[in-house]
């Protein structure tokens, strides 16, 4: 009987801009970690691993610009079409093809499927190159799953792969009885609190990222994070340090990253607790950890901020979102008294603008430029870093709904329109003069406190 193996693929990333911002595919390791759980030998291929051991032999990498990020080698590509307007050269991030199909060459015998993974809805050509490459090499069938499939099936089909639309990976073993006739049984096992990330699958990383919980309690208006889950699910303190020392020992890194959606949720019972036990285990003092994701201002309070202080935290993300009275009508998730307050706290801990910033979205729908100059204000009056970020609509949001419903979108937009670098180009709300006048705004307000030094 031919054996049971499947190529895990993280696929390229094509768009004007991409930056290697703690990105890894933890639910595509999830994946692989569930499928060697029901007895199917496992193989990955991550075609956005800056440190593969032979992506130097192919390609100019460029160095790491901070705990372990960095930019990703690139070529440029051609523009999808829809996006001739655009004055920008349209790019493709990650592993070279030739390097890519030597490595599908030396696995191609022993392989029942390909999975490949997905994220942002406006990276799909990246995703439909790497299906073609792999359709090329290989003649096994290929499913497209992650974000992007579940949040647009309609235009994964288009990618000629079978697509996988289910969060729950309990679905898996009907799903692939019913693609390669196999008899695999159903399992009780809990994929996300009894399972890890499979980052033995590597055989060099810069960092590790990592889940504690999946879902959000928190109802934004511009976010999906709370239908992408039913309910909160928190993994065991004890796992998540088990996590920690397994992987920082078996891939030699410093920097370890949570991705939460809402870390600080119950944390009397599940942050604070991980805290401890990293302090306990000092585990701080050969590690740095990182919280890029936004933690809820609303909910830090000085044990917190105290204990994120000692356990050699580095990077802490506040989301801030906007000034104004979009705080409200976007879901009342932080006001600007809490991230003051947040920011008092951090500050009485230690920490300074090195270390914590705070999102901040422009382009939301109704948002005035004023809005965001004064959210930039905010953050300089209270000695945090910021960052501005443009909106996304994402499809399925209640934001998304409500333009849709007004007319301000139609619905059947290509995701590509919907990329937010492409949306001041077309889409009647903040022009590209508009928001490159807000970042200038920010930037100039960074010089003038010191923070980055002015261009000669």
């Amino acid at each position: 009987m031919k054996r049971r193996k499947i190529l895990l693929v993280n696929p390229w990333i094509e768009d004007f801009a991409a930056y290697d911002f703690w990105l890894k595919p933890v639910g595509l390791l999830y994946v692989g970690s569930f499928l060697k759980s029901l007895g199917i030998e496992v193989e990955l291929i991550d075609l956005m691993n800056r440190y593969d051991p032979e992506l130097p032999l192919y390609t100019k990498v460029p160095k790491d610009k901070f705990y372990g990020t960095g930019k990703f080698p690139h070529i440029e590509v051609r523009k999808p079409e829809i996006l001739h307007f655009m004055p920008r050269k349209y790019k493709r991030y990650g592993m070279p093809e030739e390097l890519f199909r030597k490595r599908l060459r030396e696995v191609k015998s022993d392989i029942s499927a390909v999975f490949v993974t997905s994220t942002l809805t406006y990276w799909y050509p990246g995703y439909f190159d790497t299906i073609r490459v792999l359709k090329e090499e290989l003649s096994v069938p290929v499913v497209l799953g992650g974000f992007f499939a579940r949040n647009q099936p309609h235009v994964a089909k288009k990618s000629g792969a079978y697509v996988f639309t289910k969060t729950d990976l309990r679905y898996l073993p009907c799903f692939l009885n019913d693609l390669l006739g196999w008899d695999i049984p159903s399992t009780d096992i809990d994929w996300f609190t009894d399972l890890s990330p499979a980052y033995g699958l590597y055989n060099s990383v810069g960092y590790v990222v990592l889940l504690t919980t999946l879902g959000c309690p928190y109802r934004c208006t511009y976010c999906i994070a709370h239908r992408n889950w039913e309910n909160m699910k928190f993994k065991s303190p004890e796992k998540v340090i088990e996590e920690i020392e397994r992987f920082s020992d078996m891939l030699n890194i410093k920097d370890i990253v949570f991705f939460d959606d809402a870390i600080l949720v119950n944390k009397e019972k599940h942050f604070k607790p991980i805290l401890k036990k990293i302090l306990e285990k000092n585990l701080h003092k050969r590690l740095r950890f990182h919280l890029p994701n936004g933690i809820h201002a609303r909910l830090l309070d000085q044990e917190t901020a105290d204990l994120l202080f000692e356990a050699n935290f580095k990077t802490i993300k506040l989301g801030y979102e906007t000034s104004g009275k979009l705080q409200i009508t976007t879901g009342g998730k932080v006001r600007d008294e809490d991230i003051v307050r947040a920011s008092e706290i951090l500050h009485n801990a230690g920490f300074t603008h090195k270390e914590v910033s705070a999102y901040i979205m422009v382009n939301l729908p109704e948002q005035d430029v004023e809005d965001v100059k004064n959210a930039v204000d905010v953050c300089a009056a209270i000695d945090i870093d910021f960052s501005v970020n443009e909106f996304t609509p994402i499809v399925g949001t209640d934001i998304w709904i409500d333009l849709v419903n007004k007319g301000k979108l139609t619905g059947l937009e290509d995701p590509l329109l919907l990329n937010n670098t492409v949306l001041p180009y077309w889409w009647n709300n903040m022009t590209y003069e508009q928001i490159h006048e807000v970042k200038e705004y920010a930037k100039q307000k960074k010089i003038e406190l010191g923070w980055i030094k002015t261009e000669i």
